[in-house]
């Protein structure tokens, strides 16, 4: 999905990484692509996406209060939301992807949780 997005802080040690206010949540994302260079305190249009580096994690989940959590300092985050054909809708964000219609259809319509390994973002 995306979003209007205020950059909060990039980090010196690693350069991929960036802190993005998106109203009230801040997400910690790994940076994908920026044609140009990245300011604190701008606001940028962006698009999030959920990246897996093995294998998607994904399963129903009894629990109906949505979260977002980051794991530890890293890039990775616990979501649970509601699966809506190709919309996973979370504690303040909505990630769009066509993957969750190809091959998660039998979970449509359910809370989910699922571990991304990073939330990854393309400043546009």
């Amino acid at each position: 999905m995306k979003y209007y997005a205020k950059i909060i802080s990039l980090n010196d040690d690693i350069e991929e990484e960036v802190v993005l206010s998106l109203g009230e949540k801040e997400i910690c994302c790994f940076i994908n692509s920026a044609p140009y260079a990245l300011i604190e305190k701008n606001i940028y249009l962006v698009e999030l996406s959920l990246s897996f580096l093995n294998e998607e994690l994904i399963s129903e989940v009894d629990c109906k209060i949505m979260s977002f959590t980051r794991i530890d300092e890293s890039f990775s985050y616990e979501i649970i939301g509601f699966l809506s054909g190709n919309q996973l809708i979370t504690d303040g964000v909505i990630f769009q992807d066509d993957i969750f219609l190809e091959e998660f259809l039998f979970l449509d319509s359910k809370y989910v949780i699922l571990k991304p390994d990073r939330i990854s973002v393309s400043f546009l």
